[in-house]
């Protein structure tokens, strides 16, 4: 079996290679968006005319982030399968490694403990997996901020919407709002990428 086939083997590398085509089609959608917030904060009139389109941009920026949150799910499971496969001892198993990322409150332990634990293991591996390993631990920070700081803008925007929707700092809001989801849709990006280069690699390693 040769270093490609042996990638190719992995659980993780067909979802993965998906997950990161659907995040690049969600980073476009969020940078669309951001634009549309800017038209609607610097020209108002002009804006009004290209609203549906921003509705149905909108509609289809949706649809993509919850078919990209599931994907990721998947993906994450395989790739616990995958770390399982390589290091017998791996302390996360693949359905915990969802349940920290979706059971609400228990994740912001969990998303960190997953993230942290995948770091640990590669960075001792040294060479290429060291650096994976440390570039995984550094984007968690970024995780969290975009993530929290995503939600609370979220709410104020939802209650603006739902109470004051003629509030003059709303168009300021959303854009801050689409700002912040093409921060942590870059972050997650990046974090894949890194994550299924690490497997890749000691894939590739284990045949020597």
């Amino acid at each position: 079996m040769n270093d490609l086939d042996e990638a190719n083997s992995l659980k993780s590398a067909g979802v993965g290679s998906l997950l990161v085509r659907l995040l690049w089609v969600r980073l476009g959608l969020d940078v669309v968006s951001t634009l549309f917030s800017l038209l609607q904060l610097a020209a108002p009139p002009l804006y009004q005319l290209l609203s549906i389109l921003d509705g149905l941009i909108s509609i289809g920026a949706l649809i993509i982030t919850l078919t990209s949150f599931i994907v990721f799910l998947i993906w994450l499971y395989r790739l616990h399968i995958d770390l399982k496969n390589y290091f017998q001892e791996y302390p996360i198993k693949p359905g915990g490694a969802v349940a920290r990322f979706l059971i609400p409150i228990y994740s912001l332990w969990g998303m960190s403990n997953t993230l942290t634990t995948f770091a640990d293991k590669f960075k001792v591996e040294g060479g290429d997996l060291t650096r994976l390993g440390e570039q995984v631990r550094g984007l968690i920070a970024p995780l969290y901020g975009f993530t929290i700081g995503l939600n609370v803008v979220n709410r104020i925007v939802f209650t603006k919407v739902t109470q004051s929707p003629e509030d003059n700092f709303l168009p300021v809001w959303i854009l801050l709002s689409s700002a912040l989801d093409i921060g942590l849709t870059l972050v997650i990006l990046q974090l894949t990428k890194t994550m299924q280069t690490a497997i890749n690699q000691q894939a590739k390693r284990a045949l020597f």
